[in-house]
């Protein structure tokens, strides 16, 4: 206010030089009145904000306790319930002009309110006379008024209830009932009586939680406190479990690779054995760790408290990989022993040295060598003299009797040898052989990495040869479909374990081999031993009657013929051909070699391959022949129709009757609905007065009838397609015709094959694809089953055959592909689709032929005494 009053005085001599003596002591006095109502605001204290105490205040604080029961209603506060006075509009005054009305309103009422507009800065000369004054009867330090009706203490969050105590309690918007709640105004509303109960209370900020849910009974508050002593049993136990977990981290910190422990196996799994190195610290012994051989079983090297030998593999973190192999650091082992001997020895010299041989151990040996080098020069001297020569040989043991030592020193030569980690790891990426299997093939070999390649190669086909006699129930089914879909393969390759049979490496194999069959044209069976014996007989029985063999004699033509007969048998067989993607192999070898890496028995067991319409010709008619009676029967049915032209007339007039308007967009729908083209939709609207559901049926009954005309065309097009069942378990090759190509390359057809060859996986019985082509043999044996069973022999003859008819007719319905229903469609079976197909394309589509693997179909795992086998092993 001293600012105020110091602008006023500055401000004051100019005024009165500006407007004169009589004006100015009318602006001294008003401004006396202002100074004056400046003077006692200043001089008034401030008011305290206003307390609003209760006045029906039942519940004393003291009272409060959690868990209390009380009556109270939704309320107001009571500083909502008042609102300031109506705010008059300020008036600006204008220097210069007498304001009457304002006058008037300074002198009346409250204590007016001064405000500026305009700079602000005390200088007046900096602000000129540009000053002005708004007053209001607002008073000095009131602010401005806010209008409108009091607000409810129902929020978005919750609603304040009164229950007699000072304060108001807060009943949360989850607390009002059980269950969700989305508005608090469907709860609850202003004034409303509620029942609350004191959930909690804040003494220091003077607020108390309530709700309105019942409190639990005793039986159900003694349920939530041993909920909650079971988490809070699990949490102390997890942490427990933790804190064990960081000390087993830290003892696990201090274990090198390479430390030797003797351990006790706490745990054995199908993968591996958990051995317990410290108290505390388990380490995993995986089964590939335990030896070098493939399918061993963890069971027969280690038991639950067994104490075994183990060093550590490798640290990761908490975790400890353990193995029971003895390594052998080849570096090392060179490094040793190249300190001890010299660096200008020879091969033989270290070879020697390493075995702990010096020549000092045969001082007479230098002696020795210079006779037999004279006995070695003399090579051709007279036979009556060879025995004298021979005599000093036979006295040559004893002198030489350390070198008879010497291949046994020979034995460990490649090891001595410098066989390092980089010739091992180049023999392991050429053969995907074992680490210690190839450096025994090195050591075999002598260093030479050819005859190490060939030796392990030799080792894997005995260990494949070995495994041949397991059985092999697992595996996959693949499939390949050559471009064009002119040719399909489908093929069932097993193994032993499901876990192999995931593995990307047989998946693999699988693939190859069905492309393998697709490649070979006269494949027709597996081995050779698959091959027809009748069919192999009549071959022999023709070959020993040919002319170039009648005069052989009869031991030579019978070789002769078994000749010929094992060379055709063998190219018709799959395990005989080259491998397409190495012709230096055959399948057969394929075959052993992913054995021998794998490490289980993998077997081919059967294929099917598919061209598309083999077998099926295209019917050859006269063409002048065709085209006479095409034009005799267009003739005939136009003289039908000349003579049912008045009927048709005569119709036409009973017929103009109101026509039904046919929108462009009635059309639409139907043609979306239906797929028919736009002038039979147009059409089948008219016929069906508009109504889309009569004309879609109208449509359908038109295509049936055209596929039907179609039957009897020849289908000689189409395409193989093939689906494979998540998992590889299940596979299914069909074969799908039409009339042309370029149909068969149509998206349409292309989706319609897909379907249904996911509909022959989907139906478990289905044999064959038409009623038709059911076996009248077995249709025959079941009628003469069902024709003496023993609910029938009461009936009449007649209707007994009936009745069996109609058992047999469900029989072969329920294998046949066409009567089933279509899965995405219920409504219809495959046969209308077939159908609905035909009439849309325009062409005959028919389903010839399919065939569906089920993985191990037939195939059962040997059960075979555990004790028994071991035995019999151990006999031989």
């Amino acid at each position: 206010m001293s600012a105020t009053m110091s602008a006023m005085a500055s401000i004051a001599p100019v005024a009165q030089t500006r407007f004169g003596s009589a004006k100015s002591q009318k602006v001294v006095a008003r401004r006396a009145v202002v100074a004056r109502a400046v003077a006692e605001a200043e001089a008034k204290p401030e008011k305290p904000k206003r307390k609003f105490v209760k006045k029906n205040v039942t519940v004393q604080d003291a009272d409060i306790a959690v868990g209390n029961k009380y009556e109270g209603k939704v309320v107001r506060h009571p500083s909502e319930t008042l609102s300031s006075p109506p705010v008059p509009s300020r008036r600006r005054v204008k220097p210069g002009k007498r304001g009457s009305r304002g006058a008037s309103r300074v002198g009346s009422g409250p204590a007016p309110h001064v405000s500026f507009r305009g700079p602000t800065s005390p200088n007046p000369a900096a602000s000129g006379l540009r000053r002005c004054f708004f007053l209001s009867s607002r008073g000095v330090g009131g602010g401005r008024g806010t209008r409108g009706s009091p607000k409810k203490r129902v929020q978005e969050y919750g609603c304040f209830v009164d229950f007699g105590a000072k304060n108001d309690g807060l009943v949360h918007i989850s607390e009002l009932k059980d269950g969700f709640v989305e508005n608090v105004t469907d709860v609850v509303s202003a004034d409303q009586a509620v029942t609350v109960w004191v959930k909690s209370i804040d003494a220091e900020k003077g607020r108390i939680s309530l709700t309105m849910k019942p409190p639990p009974t005793a039986d159900e508050l003694e349920a939530i406190k041993a909920k909650e002593a079971e988490r809070e049993a699990k949490f102390a136990a997890r942490k427990a479990q933790q804190a064990e977990a960081r000390a087993a981290a830290e003892k696990v910190k201090a274990i090198k690779k390479g430390t030797a422990f003797e351990g006790e196996v706490k745990s054995v799994q199908p993968f591996g054995a958990f051995v317990e190195i410290m108290e505390g610290v388990e380490g995993l012994v995986h089964v590939t760790e335990m030896s070098d051989d493939y399918n061993v079983d963890v069971a027969d090297f280690c038991k639950v408290g067994d104490k075994v030998s183990v060093k550590v593999l490798d640290v990761d973190g908490a975790k400890v990989k353990l193995t029971m192999k003895d390594k052998v650091d080849i570096s090392s082992v060179v490094e040793e022993v190249l300190q001890e001997v010299e660096a200008g020895a020879s091969m033989m010299e270290f070879a020697f040295k390493s075995k702990g041989i010096t020549a000092g151990q045969f001082p007479a040996g230098n002696d020795k060598e210079k006779p037999a080098a004279k006995k070695a020069e003399k090579k051709e001297e007279p036979k009556p003299e060879a025995p004298k020569a021979e005599a000093p040989k036979a006295e040559a043991p004893k002198a030489e009797a350390p070198k008879a030592e010497a291949p046994k020193a020979e034995a460990p030569k490649a090891e001595g040898a410098a066989i390092s980690a980089k010739a091992v790891k180049e023999l392991r990426d050429q053969s995907g052989a074992g680490m210690m299997d190839c450096k025994k093939a090195l050591t075999e070999c002598n260093g030479d990495m050819e005859e190490a390649v060939v030796w392990l190669r030799k080792k894997g086909m005995a260990s494949a040869d070995k495994k041949a006699s397991r059985i092999a129930a697992e595996g996959a089914v693949g499939a390949y479909i050559h471009g064009g879909s002119r040719l399909g393969v489908i093929v069932e390759v097993n193994c032993e374990t499901d876990f192999v049979a995931r593995g990307d490496k047989f998946k693999e194999l699988v693939g190859d081999i069905a492309m393998q069959v697709a490649a070979n044209i006269d494949v027709e069976y597996v081995s050779p031993e698959d091959a027809d014996p009748a069919m192999i007989a009549a071959e022999k029985e023709v070959q020993m009657k040919m002319e170039d063999m009648l005069s052989k004699p009869e031991n030579i033509r019978e070789k002769i013929v078994q000749g010929r007969l094992d060379k055709m048998v063998n190219e018709k067989a799959l395990l005989k051909q080259d491998y397409i993607k190495d012709t230096s192999i055959t399948v057969e070898e394929l075959i052993k070699q992913a054995t021998a890496e794998i490490g289980e028995k993998i077997s081919i067991r059967r294929f099917v391959k598919y061209n598309l319409g083999e077998g099926l010709e295209k019917k050859n008619e006269d063409f002048a022949a065709e085209v006479e009676a095409q034009t005799k029967a267009l003739q005939k049915k136009a003289e039908e129709k000349k003579e049912e032209a008045p009927k048709e007339e005569e119709k036409k007039e009973e017929a103009a009757k109101p026509t039904v308007a046919i929108s462009a967009k009635d059309v639409k729908v139907l043609r979306d609905k239906s797929g028919a083209g736009m002038m039979d939709c147009k059409k089948a609207l008219g016929e069906c007065g508009g109504d889309i559901e009569e004309a879609v049926v109208w449509l359908r009954k038109k295509g049936m009838a055209s596929a039907d005309k179609k039957a009897s065309r020849i289908a000689a097009e189409g395409a193989v397609a093939q689906y494979i069942h998540a998992g590889a378990r299940l596979g299914v090759l069909v074969e799908v015709n039409c009339e042309t190509d370029f149909v068969a390359r149509g998206d349409k057809f292309k989706e319609l094959v897909a379907d249904i060859a996911m509909q022959v996986a989907a139906c478990p019985d289905v044999e064959y694809v038409s009623p038709e082509d059911a076996d009248p043999a077995m249709i025959a044996a079941e009628k003469e089953v069902q024709m003496k069973m023993e609910d029938l022999q009461s009936k009449p003859e007649n209707i007994r055959e009936k009745i069996v008819q109609g058992r047999l007719d469900k029989m072969v319905n329920e294998k046949a592909l066409l009567k089933q229903d279509y899965i995405k469609d219920t409504s219809k079976s495959v046969e209308e689709l077939i159908k609905e197909a035909t009439a849309e394309i325009g062409e005959k589509i028919s389903i010839r032929r399919f065939v569906k693997y089920n993985l191990g179909e037939g195939l059962e795992k040997r059960n075979e005494d555990f004790a028994a086998e071991v035995a019999a092993q151990m006999g031989k």
